[in-house]
């Protein structure tokens, strides 16, 4: 049967011209037109119709390619200053930035409470997905529909003792963190929890308060903590006793200061508690606050109880919302909102549980602090670039945008006929990885054929088995290993059949094993709730299906609640070839 194939593509980026192949009786054969993937487009649409030739025979399929970057634009920079007469900062393109990519973005706003967009940004693209890591983004994103989704299935995700697992698999051990951050982010974003899986997870916190339920974690920890963040939990949702109060026995000094913001909350919110607590508290947490000019920082910054998900981000801001709106922190609050802000690294702060917190304290401030006045004009000029703001401002709210200069210069910021409003300052920039990044990991990448029609080249039907080993600085717990693959790829394994035995051909993973694993169409990512120090090694087969040359993106494993402990390494090109 002879078959003629039409494509169409949208959006209309090539032309393709119609081909006709002859396929034989109970077989097939492929037809295959090949682009340059064009810069900023998302996604591709593609149309196919199959004509049979002299007859009636038509089929038609449509599908939808994702575009992604091999060198993503991100935020390289970022900076939180109140707009003066003629404010100046000084700009410069990060090393090996490509050109005509990168901008500048000047958000301007006339409240202390920072802009959320690189937050916003950084929530919505986060790749990873446990229960936590959902949970934040839609606090973050402020999605009540979407946590309404994922609330539906907390059945899944409860063990026996009524603590969340973060993956809802049946041998994960429920954490008495998670169920303590979920239940206390839920109250504070106003998300509903389900009545029967809420009252599981409040005798749950209950146990840890008292002692009764405690897991035993590889890495450790201190019970002590884990208790306090169960029992400003039980606070934040109205079962928090005074007597429970009385069990913690720790003292505010000994308390990180995540665990003392805590503990300000549960004697809060805790009716009857002893006021004189709360005293001791706020003056232990006054003693750990220090600034670095303008950003807030604290005395025990790399005391964070990183298994519990806290992080130096994350205890700053929960330091601000213990204080925020407090007697006697008045004063304060504004200094630091604005320290917590400039504590944000590539326009987002550290980990998603402080991003989920930082929105919190965000939105709650300016709440709190509505926006004066601001009039006049604002007007930011960076080379030949300028662009400017009137205000009231209009409905919208859209960056001013320059164009990133390929040499050092600065960025002047006027305000004319009134105050002047704050400017969040964003440079985004596309730099290729040209060599490794190990910062807390080594990775080895190792590739070699299963099965390869033709030695020495790719052609679509091989089969590829990648072999990642990584070596571990310091021991921590979920981590990803995010390695992309081509266009077309499908990695093997979970479908039964053939797919299994040549899964199986990539097996030989050594150390530790993912606790869940990713098989997506643009790359394999294994999960591990815990990694020692030292090395381990995992596998993963992948069968190539599309033909052509292809760029990808870093691999990259990282700590998903340490993210500056990381490595990444460049891949080559991919070519393909028919067969």
């Amino acid at each position: 049967m002879t078959v003629t194939a039409n494509v169409k593509v949208t959006p209309a980026v090539a032309n393709g011209a119609p081909l006709t192949v002859t396929i034989p009786a109970g077989g097939s054969a492929p037809v295959t037109w090949n682009l340059t993937a064009p810069e900023g487009v998302a996604a591709l649409n593609w149309e196919v119709e199959a004509k049979q030739s002299g007859g009636k025979g038509i089929d038609k399929v449509a599908v939808s390619q994702a575009v992604i970057p091999a060198v993503p634009i991100e935020t390289w920079a970022s900076t939180l200053v109140r707009v003066g007469e003629n404010t100046s900062i000084s700009l410069a393109p990060p090393v090996g930035a490509l050109p005509n990519l990168g901008y500048v973005d000047v958000k301007l706003s006339d409240s202390l409470a920072p802009p959320l967009e690189g937050v916003r940004s950084y929530m919505a693209g986060y790749p990873y997905g446990c229960f936590e890591q959902k949970t934040s983004r839609y606090v973050m994103l402020e999605d009540g529909a979407g946590w309404d989704s994922l609330a539906a299935e907390l059945p899944a995700y409860l063990d026996n003792d009524g603590l969340l697992r973060y993956w809802p698999m049946a041998d994960l051990k429920g954490s008495e963190a998670l169920t303590a951050y979920v239940l206390s982010i839920a109250s504070e974003a106003g998300f509903v929890i389900p009545a029967g899986p809420k009252a599981r997870m409040v005798e749950a916190m209950k146990a840890v308060v008292n002692g009764k339920l405690k897991r035993d974690y590889p890495w450790g920890g201190n019970d002590k903590l884990t208790r306090i963040a169960a029992l400003a939990a039980l606070a934040r949702v109205g079962e928090a006793t005074p007597a429970m109060l009385g069990q913690i026995g720790s003292a505010p000094a000994d308390m990180p200061t995540a665990t003392l913001a805590d503990w300000i909350v549960a004697i809060d919110r805790t009716p009857g508690a002893n006021t004189a607590l709360r005293a001791q508290a706020e003056a232990t947490l006054r003693q750990r606050i220090v600034y670095e000019g303008s950003r807030l920082d604290l005395t025990d910054t790399a005391s964070a109880p990183w298994w519990m998900m806290s992080s130096g981000d994350e205890m700053a801001i929960k330091a601000l919302l213990a204080a925020l709106g407090r007697p006697g922190w008045a004063e304060d609050d504004g200094r630091m909102m604005v320290g917590v802000a400039l504590r944000q690294s590539r326009g987002h702060w550290d980990t998603t549980t402080a991003n989920a917190w930082g929105s919190i304290a965000a939105r709650r401030f300016a709440s709190r602090y509505p926006a004066t006045a601001v009039m006049g004009m604002t007007t930011a000029s960076l080379g030949a670039s300028s662009a400017s703001q009137s205000w009231p401002k209009a409905s919208g709210d859209v960056p001013l945008r320059l164009a990133l200069p390929t040499s050092k210069m600065p960025l002047i910021l006027k305000q004319a006929g009134g105050s002047g409003p704050w400017a969040a300052i964003s440079l985004l920039a596309a730099v290729p990885l040209t060599e490794p990044l190990f910062a807390g990991y080594r990775i080895e990448k190792a590739v070699s054929a299963v099965s390869q029609a033709k030695s020495g080249q790719w052609t679509r039907g091989d089969v590829v088995k990648v072999r990642i080993t990584v070596t571990a600085t310091a021991g921590r717990n979920w981590v990803v290993v995010n390695d992309p693959i081509p266009p077309g790829a499908t990695v093997l394994g979970g479908l039964g059949g053939q797919s299994q035995q040549l899964a199986a051909a990539a097996n030989g993973g050594d150390g530790v094993w993912p606790s869940y694993t990713e098989r997506g169409n643009d790359s394999w990512r294994g999960y591990f709730e815990w990694v020692p120090e030292g090395k381990f090694v995992v596998e993963y087969a992948m069968r190539l299906n599309g033909t052509g040359q292809f760029k990808l993106p870093a691999t990259r494993v990282e700590a998903m609640y340490s993210p500056d402990i990381r490595g990444l390494v460049p891949n080559d090109s991919v070519t393909v070839a028919m067969r």
